[in-house]
């Protein structure tokens, strides 16, 4: 099944819809699609991944060193429903730590309602000002 990258804004924060297969060779595409989307300078980036159907080490990586990047310039980036295979690959690889996970876009989007982090790994995302 072949990737898809949906753009929308929320307010200051975009929400990215990705759809359908994230693998090896799509990771160089997404790191240039995310890293378009972080240099527009938005208060958070929200990776909605609920419809996400595969998703490796290599793709959950790249979300991840950009949720890093975007730290670095006063963004913050979270993923919203990934499946429990995806949001277990980010807690035991600590992963986590820069791309906190949350249940939905809008738990994302509120910064509550984060999916449970196993004792020691990442501390919990600020909460969006409303």
């Amino acid at each position: 099944m072949d990737a898809n990258f949906a753009v929308r804004r929320a307010g200051g924060v975009v929400v990215v819809a990705l759809s359908g297969d994230y693998d090896l060779s799509r990771a160089a595409t997404l790191h240039t699609q995310l890293l378009d989307v972080l240099r527009a300078r938005p208060t958070g980036i929200v990776l909605d991944c609920s419809e996400v159907t595969f998703c490796d080490l290599a793709c959950l990586r790249t979300m991840a060193n950009l949720g890093r990047r975007s730290i670095a310039v006063g963004t913050w980036m979270r993923m919203a429903g990934p499946s429990p295979i995806v949001r277990r690959l980010l807690e035991i690889t600590g992963l986590c730590t820069s791309l906190p996970c949350y249940t939905d876009v809008e738990a994302a989007l509120r910064g509550k309602g984060r999916a449970a982090v196993p004792a020691g790994r990442g501390a919990e995302a600020p909460a969006v000002a409303s």
